[in-house]
């Protein structure tokens, strides 16, 4: 049966081809080869991996007999020495990656740590092993018990190395219903430990992070998609926490108290203007106000105001009336 990789993993067989045979192989040599790994793609499409491969590895052709030949340095991580700081680094990476566990991409990670470890020189497992007791954090992971399909999270990965549409089932929390949407996925992320893509929705208009463990049927397309604009526009040094929703609306919030600290240490970074006065730490930001905004506001309790817009300021007015109803009696 024939193998479903992404574009990443098939050009990782070819350098991996290319690498171990110092004579090097013809294009057809290396479909040939794939073929045996149950990679069946044209000769057309191993010339353009090389090509693509050529752009960050050292790899060379060379004509013989009226045949071209491609081949590539050896890559190989065999009787590598790795210092105590490499060792403490990777026992350092393994014991944060056990808290992704639940995910494929997460077991992976902590087995190429290991085989990493492992090809290197003999004495490092042994000093390796002893260095990850020494790192041992807390297991705290909110997504830990969230149940993400393997095959799910595969095809993701492939279709948006491919840049392939996907068709999605998707249940969503807040509606509680199905709905079937086009997206054009752009990348996973991790949000609270799970497993997010993140990606323009056809049916709302607008980019959209749907949580992997809600998608309960996927197909991928053959209809590619390029929305470099959008991703531009949604890119990380523009969005404010996970946003939704096309609304923009500017957002003041004054914090007070221990707040003022964290939010200049930590947060500042998510603000337009920081601005202390007398009344406590102003904070404003052109935002769409998505319900991930409302509960970081909400994070911080009492030490926190909303100046702006109106409607939010009267919902957590609100709120904080009903809590204070709930607890009356106590």
């Amino acid at each position: 049966m024939e193998k479903d990789i992404s574009v990443s993993q098939r050009q990782i067989y070819i350098l991996s081809l290319l690498s171990e045979n110092p004579k090097g192989y013809q294009a057809e040599e290396i479909r040939e080869r794939l073929k045996n790994w149950d990679i069946d793609v044209s000769r057309r499409t191993i010339l353009r991996d090389i090509d693509e491969l050529s752009l960050n590895y050292g790899i060379g052709e060379e004509e013989r007999g009226g045949k071209t030949y491609y081949f590539a340095d050896k890559y190989t991580l065999k009787n590598v020495d790795l210092t105590i700081e490499d060792l403490a680094s990777l026992a350092f990476a393994k014991e944060i990656l056990r808290g992704y566990a639940h995910l494929d991409i997460g077991r992976h990670a902590v087995s190429l740590v290991d085989k990493m470890v492992e090809q290197s020189a003999s004495l490092n497992r042994m000093q390796f092993d002893k260095l990850c007791n020494h790192f041992k954090p807390e297991n705290d992971k909110a997504g830990a018990e969230d149940v993400v399909d393997s095959e799910i999270e595969k095809k993701i990965q492939n279709a948006i190395d491919s840049r392939n549409r996907i068709v999605i089932e998707y249940y969503s929390y807040t509606s509680d219903e199905n709905t079937r949407r086009t997206i054009h996925p752009y990348r996973l992320l991790l949000i609270d430990s799970y497993l997010c893509v993140e990606g323009y929705c056809e049916l709302r208009k607008e980019v959209r992070r749907f949580r992997l463990s809600r998608i309960k049927n996927l197909e991928v397309t053959d209809v590619k998609f390029d929305d470099g604009e959008q991703m531009e526009m949604y890119g990380d040094d523009n969005t404010f926490l996970n946003l939704t929703g096309s609304d923009v609306e500017e957002i003041e919030l004054v914090f007070t108290g221990d707040s003022i600290r964290y939010v200049k240490e930590y947060e500042s970074r998510r603000a337009k203007h920081l601005n202390e006065k007398e009344d406590g730490l102003h904070f404003v930001q052109n935002v769409a106000i998505a319900p991930d905004v409302i509960r970081w506001i909400r994070g911080f309790g009492p030490e926190v105001r909303v100046v702006r817009p109106e409607w939010l300021a009267g919902q957590m007015k609100q709120e904080a009336e009903q809590l204070t109803n709930t607890y009356r009696d106590l």
